[in-house]
């Protein structure tokens, strides 16, 4: 079930576009959604590994340190190793919205599709504009910010280390 909070903080609900897509549409964009969604949660760990590289151990060799670790985690971990080592990686502000990030994912991923009011489907088009307009501005968003964290980690972690 959609929180009424994460649908008007994402630009397109704000706009009230409704975007009509099929089935196949809808389907490609989950799919291209999770894979950004991996992609941050991928960076994540490679900041969590750079910081806690040093002389003897590459960041490259830490990373098999948070192999298994989820979203969530990796973000409690860079605010521990931010507070370790006096360094800023993300500001207050940015943990927040990473955490929505990652309840919005948690939704895409576990529910999206087991619930009684996940998007169903009639005659091969979405029955509800709200799920095309929403996946398609989640999209975004992700975008934005695995975008937004490779250039703000690359300068805040050099200027600091």
């Amino acid at each position: 079930m959609f929180d009424n909070e994460i649908i008007t903080c994402n630009c397109l609900a704000e706009r009230k576009e409704e975007i009509l897509m099929t089935e196949t549409e809808f389907r490609f964009k989950h799919s291209e959604l999770i894979m950004y969604y991996q992609l941050i949660e991928w960076r994540l760990k490679a900041i969590c590994a750079t910081l806690l590289a040093d002389e003897k151990t590459s960041w490259y060799d830490k990373l098999d340190d948070y192999e298994h670790d989820p979203f969530g985690k990796m973000l409690k971990e860079i605010k521990r190793l931010q507070a370790q080592n006096n360094i800023e990686v993300f500001t207050e502000e940015e943990f927040v919205t990473l955490d929505n990030m990652r309840k919005t994912r948690n939704y895409w991923v576990h529910q999206c599709f087991s619930g009684y009011s996940g998007p169903t489907f009639r005659r091969g088009d979405l029955s509800n504009n709200i799920y095309g307009t929403k996946i398609s501005s989640d999209l975004m968003e992700a975008i934005e910010w695995d975008e937004r964290i490779v250039e703000m980690t690359s300068t805040r972690i050099k200027d600091n280390k």
